[in-house]
């Protein structure tokens, strides 16, 4: 019989039958201790049940630990607060003591990535396996000595190169290196772990999470799930992106936690993720009409933001199980221009039909050193004529040519304000004001066009 593992982070449950939990993310200067107090504050009053903040270096540990005095001395003991770690295992380490969860990407652990095709013998493999376990154990000793929980966060663009290499840059080797991660857990006998398996690609993240989500099952384990469609970006698009993916698991009774991400101020993500989840709790799968591969999808919601959540939702989950070819909305609630533009939304955000440049672009968080939603504004309304292009907009150089691995182009912010033009993987500029920056990114996407 299946074993739905179920604890507590800080004091809030999560996993089997606890009710789903909403999370968001700061994006101020973690050193900024009142700065990042406020903004937690906002969070909190819009409705978030968990709270990440970013852990850049060693000097932010401190600051951590002093902001989270500061919310328990404001009366808010109950909000869970997760300590959001890459590259520095160190890191991890110094601050696992002092938050409830700590979120850890298995590339921090890993041999350093150069986007290299290995070819590993046998040997050569179990050896860096051993490696990662070895860098990993004494994080898995802090945990378990102060009852912090682990989540395990696999990206789609920051696999590391031995996994690439062996199983391809695949929603199969996300699961294969979420299983490494699960037989280290198991040797280290941890089990407070959270996974989430996210992609800017709202199927491949749907294709990841049930994929591992059957592979627990097999196990006879499940561990919670956080769910989430990484760099969705902003406006309607994100919100349809994110209700696409994260809404199509819920509807498959998949998910514990979940987070919807928006290159928008932290305080709105909540909101729309309460609203997702409250909006498919009633959804009847098997009325679904589904004619010619056609989705025929009837919802008379008033609430233009419930709809969306709806029809995205259902949208998803019968093109991942159908493979949908359209998609015909009916609201009386609404105008036919609105309903062909939610249409529209909704099929380009599930990859169906591409009628606008994709943009890819990241909530930012304190590692951004510029105004991400002030340039992805201005991205959106220079290239949205580039309808079999993905131009992504991410904050840094964590988020940056690994996690926009599905962009053909991008900009990745540097520091003091500048940032750098990409090429798929490969950086063609210095760091830049962002005018330049633009000027360069849109020769660069002509000359291409030109070839």
């Amino acid at each position: 019989m299946n074993s739905y593992k179920q604890f507590f982070i800080g004091n809030r449950l999560i996993g089997g039958t606890a009710p789903v939990l909403v999370q968001s993310m700061t994006n101020t200067n973690t050193a900024d201790v009142d700065a990042t107090f406020s903004q937690c504050v906002k969070m909190i009053d819009s409705g978030a049940e968990m709270i990440r903040i970013t852990v850049p270096s060693l000097k932010e540990v401190n600051a951590v630990k002093i902001i989270k005095t500061k919310l328990i001395d404001s009366g808010f003991n109950n909000i869970p607060i997760v300590a959001d770690v890459h590259f520095n295992p160190k890191v991890a380490e110094a601050v696992a003591s002092i938050v409830d969860k700590v979120r850890i990407n298995p590339g921090n652990f890993t041999d350093k990535r150069n986007f290299a095709n290995l070819n590993l013998t046998n040997s050569e493999y179990q050896a860096a396996l051993e490696r990662m376990a070895v860098r990993a154990k004494p994080l898995f000793s802090i945990c378990s000595k102060f009852g912090t929980a682990i989540r395990i966060g696999i990206n789609h663009g920051s696999l590391c190169d031995r996994i690439v290499s062996k199983y391809g840059n695949t929603p199969e080797a996300m699961v294969e290196s979420a299983i490494e991660w699960l037989n280290i857990c198991d040797a280290f006998n941890f089990s407070k772990i959270v996974l989430s398996m996210k992609s800017s690609n709202v199927l491949t993240m749907m294709r990841a999470t049930k994929l591992l989500h059957n592979k627990m099952i097999e196990r006879n384990i499940n561990y919670p799930l956080h769910l989430g469609v990484t760099e969705a970006g902003n406006g309607i698009e994100g919100r349809a992106k994110s209700a696409a993916g994260i809404g199509a698991l819920l509807l498959s009774n998949i998910g514990d936690t979940i987070r919807v991400s928006l290159t928008e101020n932290p305080e709105n993500e909540s909101p729309f993720a309460h609203k997702l989840i409250s909006s498919v709790k009633n959804i009847d799968l098997n009325s679904l009409k589904i004619t010619d591969n056609t989705l025929i999808f009837e919802d008379n919601s008033i609430d233009f933001e419930s709809w969306l959540c709806r029809a995205a939702a259902v949208t998803g989950y019968a093109h991942f199980n159908y493979k949908l070819s359209d998609l015909k909305l009916i609201n009386q609630n609404f105008s036919s221009s609105q309903i062909s533009n939610l249409e529209s939304i909704i099929l380009q955000a599930c990859r169906i039909k591409i009628n606008n440049t994709e943009f890819i672009a990241c909530p930012s968080c304190g590692r951004t050193q510029y105004d991400i939603q002030t340039v992805f504004h201005k991205v959106k309304e220079r290239f949205s004529g580039y309808p079999n292009l993905k131009i992504a907009v991410m904050g840094c150089i964590v988020n940056g040519p690994g996690e926009m691995a599905d962009a053909d182009f991008g900009i990745v912010g540097a520091s003091n304000g500048l940032v750098c033009v990409y090429e798929g993987k490969e950086r063609i500029s210095d760091p830049l004001f962002v005018d330049m920056a633009l000027d360069i990114l849109e020769k660069t996407i002509e000359n291409n066009s030109k070839k």
